[in-house]
């Protein structure tokens, strides 16, 4: 690779507004989109920092290290998506010292969020300015206005708590955007994808007013491209609604203002959930796919990007390449999920056993069984790799579908508008309902079968209702691992025996495992676990240790005398 491109923070560099862009002779040829991205990559180029120029932020990095090997292991357990790891260290660490803190000063609360994010190594020491403080600071103090407004509108804690938390994860977006700029090329990449979908395709979907489907479009353009989680897609949704919402400073807010922003965030929470997204997303997923890979063809070589843009046969090789790399990365990706899994059953099922398996069969039938203890780890290792055998590399065809798509938004030209529609069909034919009847019967069936091994082995009741957890969440990651290395598969997979054997299998347990994961990431005890019992007491640790350190240093440095010549 040749070098990817740092983006340096400046409004000017933010993603420019959909009508308004810098044509250049060099642009002759290309389609207002691909002008409108050049145009944010160049200037946000230009305005690029060498380097942060006086005072930085620093930490003592003593006990770092045990911070680090913290964060990895909740990672292994958490089970969150790898690209929104510091988003999500960023919202739980802020919900912690939220909770931590009577006096809620954004400058205190923003210095304790960055040091703990250095020490766990998601940002780098010594190297920001110590005005990132004052920039993070603003954005809390923000989202805290909102808060105290929102006491005030919903006093009922069951309606507040919510509101609150959600709150929290989109200040999480704003603040890891400010401390990582290169974030706002995501912004520039989706508005040129959003404008390109409108010309190219005309949903045809009469339940929905035009601006409702203008929301649900830009959610599954996030959610297709970026694989943004709730909290990301809603703080993009919001600065769509609400423009300048990252210049709004404090003082500005107003309770016309805070009602207005509150107002928004309410129609973001109702779009998220409506039932036609989930459809919408999987087209709208196959249509822009192939803009990842032409993002990575731009940063690669944003230098001479006009001149290969120039020639098609050039700009044709370079996607290759960069669709030959992605695809290569599938196999390292599928590995890393896999261990990943096998990580997180270790782990989950040693803190079920000490807390549940173990004590129950101890004192209650009297002694402890190590066949279904060791049963509940080895079966979702090996389902696991049953669905990771049946994710395939894509072939040509692909790639030359991705090329098609890459070119349609690339030049300039006229452009047929496709008219789709993602409508659910009736299911109310007597077909339908002798589906319903098989596939209830197919996971009775599944759940009695697997149950009567079980207990044929020696399970208890206990221990096999942590079997069905685990086996059940476990192949919910696997597909889920699957599903991310299909991402750039716009021409859509045909199932081999074996893969659609072990989706017939897998299907009622899956089921299961969607309920089991919304259920635990509300209620998840080892996650409260960890956070209240370890992650809370070692940040305190280091924190001291942090202020030891520079206390001993200036202590050294007053008692050590500077040698001087006489």
């Amino acid at each position: 690779m040749k070098g990817t491109v740092i983006f340096g923070h400046s409004p000017e560099a933010e993603a420019p507004p959909r009508e308004e862009t810098t044509i250049t002779p060099d642009d002759r040829g290309l389609s207002r989109e691909m002008a409108l991205l050049l145009d944010y990559y160049f200037k946000a180029r230009r305005q690029t920092p060498e380097e942060h120029a006086g005072v930085r932020i620093k930490v003592g990095e003593t006990l770092s290290l045990f911070a680090h090997a913290y964060e990895r292991l909740r990672y292994a357990v958490d089970y969150k998506k790898g690209h929104l790891l510091k988003r999500n260290a960023i919202e739980r660490i802020l919900k912690r010292i939220l909770r931590g803190r009577w006096e809620k000063d954004p400058q205190a609360l923003s210095e304790a969020l960055i040091k703990e994010l250095i020490w766990a190594r998601y940002l780098r020491n010594d190297y920001y300015p110590l005005s990132k403080i004052n920039e993070v600071a603003v954005v809390i103090g923000k989202y805290l206005k909102l808060m105290e407004f929102s006491f005030r509108k919903f006093p009922d804690k069951k309606r507040l708590l919510p509101w609150r938390d959600w709150l929290v994860s989109i200040a999480s977006c704003e603040i890891e955007e400010r401390l990582d700029p290169s974030l706002l090329s995501i912004e520039a990449l989706s508005v040129s994808a959003l404008s390109w979908f409108e010309k190219r395709y005309d949903w045809d979907e009469s339940g929905l007013d035009k601006k409702e489907k203008e929301k649900q479009i830009i959610i599954a353009v996030h959610r297709g491209l970026f694989r943004s989680d709730d909290a990301r897609t809603s703080y993009h949704l919001l600065k769509f609604l609400r423009p300048g919402l990252r210049e709004e400073a404090v003082e500005s807010l107003d309770e016309r203002n805070l009602e207005e922003i509150l107002s928004a965030l309410g129609e973001i929470s109702v779009s998220l959930s409506l039932p036609v997204q989930s459809r919408l997303y999987r087209f709208v997923q196959k249509q822009i796919a192939a803009f990842q890979v032409l993002k990575e063809v731009i940063e690669d070589d944003l230098d001479n990007i006009r001149m290969v843009i120039s020639d098609k046969a050039e700009f044709e090789e370079r996607i290759y390449q960069m669709c030959e790399e992605k695809y290569s990365d599938i196999s390292a990706r599928v590995t890393r999920g896999i261990i990943r899994s096998i990580v997180y059953i270790f782990i989950t099922k040693i803190f079920f056993a000490i807390l549940i398996e173990i004590p129950y069969e101890y004192y209650l039938l009297g002694g402890i069984s190590f066949v279904p203890l060791l049963t509940t780890i080895a079966i979702p290792i090996l389902f696991v790799i049953l669905v990771a055998l049946t994710i395939k590399r894509p072939g040509e065809a692909n790639t030359a579908r991705i090329t098609q798509k890459i070119f349609d938004f690339v030049y300039d030209g006229e452009k047929d508008r496709t008219k789709f529609s993602v409508a659910g069909g009736k299911r109310r034919g007597l077909t339908y309902k002798v589906f319903a009847f098989a596939y209830g019967s197919l996971f009775f069936l599944t759940f009695a079968a697997i149950s009567w091994v079980l207990f044929k082995i020696g399970f208890s009741m206990v221990g096999g209702v942590v079997f069905f957890i685990f086996l059940s969440l476990v192949l919910l990651f696997g597909y889920r691992v699957k599903f991310t290395a299909s991402e750039l598969n716009v021409m859509g997979e045909r199932d081999s025996f074996l893969s659609h054997l072990v989706t017939n299998i897998s299907l009622p347990l899956l089921d299961l495992g969607v309920w089991l994961s919304d259920k635990f990431s509300r209620f998840n005890f080892l996650i409260t676990f960890l956070d209240f019992l370890i992650e809370a007491p070692l940040k305190n640790i280091i924190g001291v240790m942090d202020e030891w350190t520079d206390f001993v240093r200036e202590k050294r440095e007053e008692v050590v005398e500077i040698p001087v010549e006489r």
